[in-house]
């Protein structure tokens, strides 16, 4: 019993981090129809900066610090490499992205080197609590409420802020929300410091013990892309139950089915999330929450 509710937080935390990268997927495509292949890169930039940051600043204000460098850099690229490309094929945007990417990543070895960080935090490393005999780490505990509290907030600037219904209006019909007086060329340098941010904040929690800060953290995003088609590309909370979902499976079954499947199951628990995908695209191509495009002729 132990071990499941150990395992059962690991893939909470997890899921967790995995909804708040596939949540910048989501925001920047419902707002442009593009698919940020950067936004791993964006992860480890995030998780870069923190480390730098929680070495001369106090943990939550470097966290916030992370977060708005991290998003502003993304809205800069945005406006800078993306933005004049508005009105060409999405396939060119969506393929400029990897190279935005590519670049974010040979940046972040020039500045900050190829070696292993440790991740500051205002706890032991590897401090954990006691749970009905389970032990839980302060890293885990602390993912799930900092991932709850950052849906909470973009929930309600979706729902109840001016420029969620902003957001809203252009993600439904470009045009007329030009023709309504909203600032669309905003909007999309705002989904895409959005998107930064809730990358740099998954970094964070991401290079957390028991992992470490390198270069190659962002490839994490690759893992988060079932999470994005199963909760369904145009759904929000969609992505956060797919998230919550996959992280404990891909836990579970590192934990308990594994061990059973020989040579053949050492690295079976990361296969699955994309097993899962494919059955959703096979019977269910829009996700649990996304809506099937109906075209009429």
């Amino acid at each position: 019993m132990s071990n499941l509710i150990q395992f059962v937080a690991s893939g909470l935390a997890l899921g967790t981090i995995y909804a708040m990268i596939a949540l910048g997927f989501v925001v920047i495509y419902r707002a442009s129809q593009v698919f940020n292949f950067a936004q791993g890169d964006l992860v480890t930039v995030g998780a870069f900066v923190m480390v730098v940051l929680g070495g001369i600043l106090p943990w939550p204000v470097a966290v916030l610090g992370t977060m708005l460098a991290t998003g502003l850099l993304a809205a800069v690229v945005e406006r800078l490499v993306l933005r004049p490309l508005v009105g060409r094929s999405v396939v060119i945007t969506i393929i400029l992205t990897i190279f935005v990417g590519l670049i974010l990543r040979v940046m972040v070895m020039v500045v900050f080197g190829p070696e292993q960080r440790g991740m500051p935090t205002p706890w032991e490393r590897s401090a954990a609590v006691s749970v009905a005999g389970a032990r839980i780490f302060v890293s885990s505990i602390a993912a799930v409420l900092a991932g709850a509290l950052a849906l909470g907030a973009f929930t309600w600037l979706i729902r109840r802020s001016r420029i969620g219904v902003a957001m809203r209006a252009t993600s439904s019909d470009q045009e007329a929300a030009l023709c309504l007086g909203i600032p669309v060329g905003r909007i999309f340098g705002f989904t895409w410091f959005l998107a930064g941010a809730f990358a740099a904040l998954a970094g964070v929690f991401l290079g957390m013990f028991p992992r470490t800060v390198d270069t190659n953290l962002g490839f994490v995003a690759l893992k988060a892309f079932p999470v994005v088609i199963v909760g369904g590309l145009d759904s929000a909370a969609g992505v956060v139950i797919a998230g919550l979902i996959l992280g404990v499976v891909e836990v579970l079954t590192q934990g308990y089915v594994n061990p059973h499947l020989g040579q053949f199951g050492q690295n079976f628990h990361e296969v699955l999330p994309y097993l899962i995908m494919i059955a959703f695209l096979t019977v269910r191509p829009y996700g649990i929450a996304g809506r099937a495009e109906v075209e009429r002729v």
